[in-house]
């Protein structure tokens, strides 16, 4: 049986009723868009699958006429026989008017699902959602995601931090995740006595911006119209780094624009959602930004 409905964000997934277990959790993907596939035999125990190929147990169910939605934990740290166990403890918590989980008995990858499910996903744009699900990923789990919530201590994130000296922005990427991530834990009543990311110095980062100066401008011109002209460079592509280049815009806010933001007749891209504010383009003389 599969349906169709609108979950957060808006966004149409699929839910697809199957029986979970290793094998078929393995085996499941997706393409563009996250999905959540329930299980057949205890109604509210789903996976959720994202595009990058994580996967998440979920359990969903209600009280009282509100809807609880809690993260179990991720694919490959605990199994899907230890998820449906959990998920049936879950519900009778939930049910008896408990809540979900015993403080102690959560790791920090579960403490990191559920982040990326219910704050990351809900409150943050996709450019950022997925910078937030790589340095969690990337660096979180692998490194204290096995660590009880309560038990992690100021030791686990300076060695992560060190680990990272190399890549200084993402060692303070990681940083600022993982405080959001224990300050959500005590508001959540998952943990006390403290962010264990307070006091830690973040590194000095470069700066990473750069411009072409006006041969390298010239000549990336010059390339285009080369590539384009020997059937090398398709057009749609080219034409989107020539916009990047008069305009100053950021990349997904070129890969990404509609026509509704297109005014051709006064050589406008109105972006709503722009940290850059409204620029306008003449592709004969210059461009100019608005800010």
């Amino acid at each position: 049986m599969m349906r169709t409905i609108l979950n957060k964000g808006h966004r149409m997934a699929k839910l697809k009723y199957r029986t979970i277990s290793k094998r078929t959790v393995d085996a499941l993907s997706v393409e563009d868009r996250d999905a959540v596939f329930w299980d057949d035999r205890i109604p509210g125990f789903g996976v959720r699958v994202y595009p990058s190929g994580s996967k998440m147990y979920v359990v969903q169910t209600r009280h009282r006429g509100k809807s609880r939605r809690v993260t179990l934990g991720r694919h490959g740290v605990i199994t899907a026989d230890a998820a449906r166990k959990k998920a049936a403890e879950t519900i009778n918590r939930i049910k008896s008017g408990e809540e979900p989980v015993e403080r102690g008995s959560v790791t920090v990858a579960e403490l990191a699902a559920r982040y990326l499910e219910e704050h990351v996903d809900v409150r943050c744009k996709e450019s950022t959602q997925r910078m937030y699900r790589s340095v969690v990923e990337r660096f979180i789990v692998p490194a204290y995601g096995g660590v009880a919530v309560e038990d992690v201590e100021r030791k686990h994130i300076n060695a992560l931090h060190l680990d990272l000296r190399h890549i200084p922005y993402q060692a303070n990427r990681a940083l600022e995740i993982g405080s959001k991530l224990f300050n959500l834990a005590e508001e959540w009543k998952l943990r006390t006595g403290g962010n264990p990311c307070r006091y830690v110095r973040k590194y000095r980062e470069e700066k990473r911006e750069r411009f072409l100066t006006e041969a390298e401008f010239r000549h990336l011109g010059a390339v285009l119209n080369e590539m384009e002209a020997a059937g090398r460079l398709p057009v749609y592509p080219a034409a989107a780094i020539r916009l990047l280049m008069l305009t100053g815009c950021r990349r997904n806010e070129i890969v990404e624009l509609e026509w509704k933001h297109v005014d051709l007749d006064s050589g406008e891209l109105k972006l709503g959602d722009s940290k850059t504010g409204v620029f306008l383009e003449d592709y004969a003389d210059h461009a100019v930004c608005y800010v």
